[in-house]
């Protein structure tokens, strides 16, 4: 039997003790010294519903029995129950009586209640992304309406979740925020998340950030060597530019965003890589140009300062990490919407800082980590044609490339995320 709260279709304002049901079960009268196996061995007979209890008092005041509550399937006749079960009741003449259990609001699932709500009750919309304490929904039209309610029973069904918003815009491309509405709980953007044994606090009205990207974010800072350097052009707080850094990383980190430069800026004192990060708040085309001419024309190697070691303290302590490099190992660009757009800033980059059109041997090509989104049934070679476009590369000599293309996510049914890998060629440079 699939248990279902009360229905109330079109309900708009909460009200929690309209879900009450009166659920008559079947109480078995066991001695208290049995409940450890009877919780065993009949697990499957027994009554499972959240916060609710399923071994009650015996209803004479009797300190050596308890009462048993079994599934609401189960019938007196012992229909749908288990052999063990019938088996124990007749070895041991346990009694039965008929008892009736109050399963309240708080006994029913956030899905449980809004499919006895909403008009269609083939579908609850109770997914969203949780962004430290708050609860980030996108709900389809069908559902404004109803909006209010169902943020209500997201903050009730959720203890860790004390605010729920909803999108209602698109992603600004300049900023990579949207605009958000308070559906319920207490109004605080302040968010705090931790990943890649990372803190990340920043106020998520202002920022960009997607807990779903948090594979993505591990798997890129997992090509990154120590002792590597990186070019993060459009860092947002830092979930790429921090945790490079923890692995002994130098990290020029940069975003236009002020916000999320501010929180990038807090971000990195929160997790003490003060002296392997240094933040940016440029534009990203402006920011590619300068860091590579200033990056170049540091004297080389550059020591940091060793990743700190949990151990004895008479242990003698690691040498400084030396960056021997003379360009940027890595350059990451994750502004999915238009991100391939900015590799044109990469179009003579060595030659304008050289000044000469031979190329210098000694000055290593980055590889570049471009996010992108597309809608293409050849997402690889769509990728490639819209990178060489920005590059000036030969688009009929996109194959030529050293690349790689790789599937993020899906961000909708027809557009996909993807990561292009790419080393610059020596010809664009």
């Amino acid at each position: 039997m699939s248990l279902k709260p009360p229905v109330h279709r079109g309900m708009k304002e909460l009200d929690r003790s309209a879900f009450t049901l009166n659920l008559p079960v079947v109480a078995l009268r066991v001695p208290t010294k049995s409940i450890g196996m009877i919780k065993t061995d009949l697990a499957n007979d027994v009554l499972r519903l959240p916060k609710l209890r399923n071994v009650i008092d015996d209803e004479g005041g009797n300190k050596t029995h308890k009462m048993v509550l079994l599934k609401p399937e189960i019938s007196l006749q012992l229909e749908q129950a288990s052999e063990r079960l019938q088996s124990l009741i007749h070895e041991h003449k346990w009694s039965m009586q008929m008892h009736s259990v109050k399963v309240g609001y708080d006994s029913w699932t956030a899905d449980d209640i809004l499919r006895a709500i909403l008009p269609d009750s083939s579908q609850a919309p109770t997914s969203y992304e949780q962004v430290g304490h708050i609860a980030h929904m996108n709900l389809r039209d069908e559902y404004l309406e109803y909006k209010s309610i169902i943020g209500q029973v997201i903050l009730d069904k959720s203890s860790t979740v004390t605010m729920v918003v909803n999108k209602v815009d698109t992603i600004d491309n300049t900023f990579r925020n949207f605009k958000m509405e308070v559906l319920a709980g207490t109004q605080d953007f302040m968010a705090t998340v931790r990943e890649n044994d990372c803190v990340f606090r920043f106020d998520f009205s202002k920022v960009y950030w997607n807990s779903r990207l948090h594979p993505e974010h591990e798997r890129l800072v997992n090509k990154f060597a120590q002792g590597a350097s990186i070019c993060d052009v459009m860092a947002g707080v830092g979930p790429f530019a921090v945790p490079a850094a923890k692995r002994g990383t130098l990290v020029w980190a940069n975003d236009l965003n002020p916000a999320s430069y501010a929180a990038l800026c807090d971000n990195v004192k929160l997790n003490k890589v003060q002296a392997r990060v240094q933040p940016f708040n440029l534009d990203g085309r402006d920011f590619i140009r300068q860091a590579f001419e200033k990056y170049i024309a540091q004297a080389r190697p550059i020591e940091l300062p060793p990743i700190p070691k949990h151990s004895n303290s008479k242990t003698k302590p690691p040498p400084p990490i030396a960056v021997v490099s003379r360009s940027f190992d890595h350059v990451v660009m994750n502004l999915p919407a238009i991100a391939l757009e900015f590799l044109d800033a990469f179009r003579g980059l060595f030659y304008r800082i050289t000044g000469s059109a031979e190329p210098d041997r000694s000055l290593n090509l980055p590889e570049i980590h471009v996010h992108c989104f597309t809608k293409s049934e050849e997402p690889e070679k769509d990728i490639l044609m819209r990178a060489c476009r920005a590059l000036g590369y030969p688009e009929d000599k996109y194959t030529e490339l050293v690349a790689d293309v790789h599937y993020v996510r899906k961000v909708s049914p027809k557009k996909d995320m993807y990561c292009l890998s790419l080393q610059l060629p020596e010809s664009v440079a």
